[in-house]
């Protein structure tokens, strides 16, 4: 932890550091003094899907993406930022149905009340597919799900420089002194 001199140093570092703690509680194992074993999913699941949505924020108003074979910019805040699920940086081509799944169902609930909705889930399986939709339940690979957040966040941190400083969400947060 630094003090930065600016906002993409910054995010240099938080990236990765959320990077990190995500892949340690995916490889974290509880023990029997758990109320239920595995990993830990939640934690993990919550700081994915925040880099997801940081990634998606800086790019509001300078990327579209196709989503439904339509050209879709990234215009709000909320779920538009999870359009960047269908963009080289995640390289996914999801319908809107289930990008709204994955943003109401998963992000909201889990980061605001530590709970996911009732027909959704979490798994650690490892497969190629981070979002299957499998046994009529919509499910977050967490081992998938952290492979392609890793080449998001390099890709967006190789291009931060020109993507940052002059983003709509870089204007937000200096206008909270």
């Amino acid at each position: 932890m630094a003090v930065h001199p600016d906002l993409t140093s910054m995010l240099r570092e938080s990236l990765p550091e959320y990077l990190y703690v995500a892949n340690y509680c995916i490889g974290f194992t509880k023990d029997e003094e758990w109320p239920s074993q595995g990993c830990l999913g939640y934690p993990a699941a919550g700081l994915l899907f925040s880099i997801l949505d940081t990634i998606g924020s800086y790019l509001r108003g300078q990327l579209s993406v196709k989503v439904d074979e339509k050209d879709t910019p990234i215009r709000n805040d909320g779920c538009d930022h999870f359009y960047i699920l269908n963009s080289e940086y995640y390289g996914q081509s999801l319908p809107r149905k289930t990008i709204e799944s994955l943003y109401k169902k998963f992000r909201s609930i889990l980061l605001h009340n530590a709970a996911l909705a009732p027909e959704v889930g979490l798994t650690k399986g490892g497969g190629s597919e981070p979002f299957p939709f499998e046994h009529g339940r919509q499910w977050v690979d967490l081992l998938a799900f952290l492979e392609i957040s890793r080449r998001a966040v390099e890709t967006f941190l190789a291009r931060a420089d020109s993507i940052v400083p002059g983003s709509i969400q870089a204007k937000n947060i200096r206008s909270k002194r």
